[in-house]
């Protein structure tokens, strides 16, 4: 009830409220991760040969505060996605023939879908990839 009071009151009298939230500190501030890179090679065979797999596959894993480092090079014709759950909802487009790069610090332990976020030829075959955080 007094938060209502005191909104109505700044409000009547033309005043702003503004409410300032700071997101919480990073369970890794102050620690320097080990930099840890690894490779991606996306064609007709998925994932770093994925097709050809049964489980999880590709299967990454780095300490909690590691900073993380994938080159995804598409060698296909064709364009694929690459994402990683938490840290790269969205992910990377790339088109026949392109390379980009996904950087993160690896804040939360836990083990993390790797996929594709287009849908193409082989989609499925590129759903299962595990990024291990420890």
């Amino acid at each position: 009830m007094i938060i209502i009071a005191l909104v109505a009151g700044v409000l009547a009298t033309g005043g702003v409220l503004a409410v300032v939230l700071t997101p919480p500190p990073s369970p890794c501030t102050g620690v320097t991760g080990a930099l840890r890179s690894f490779t991606i090679i996306v064609d007709s065979t998925g994932y770093n040969g994925s097709v050809s797999k049964t489980g999880s596959w590709p299967v990454v894993t780095v300490q909690r505060c590691d900073n993380v480092v994938f080159t995804v090079i598409n060698n296909a014709t064709e364009s694929h996605g690459f994402a990683v759950a938490y840290y790269s909802n969205v992910g990377l487009e790339l088109v026949g023939g392109a390379h980009q790069t996904l950087k993160f610090q690896a804040t939360r332990a836990g083990q993390f879908q790797i996929y594709c976020t287009i849908n193409c030829s082989i989609h499925r075959q590129m759903q299962n990839g595990l990024l291990n955080v420890t």
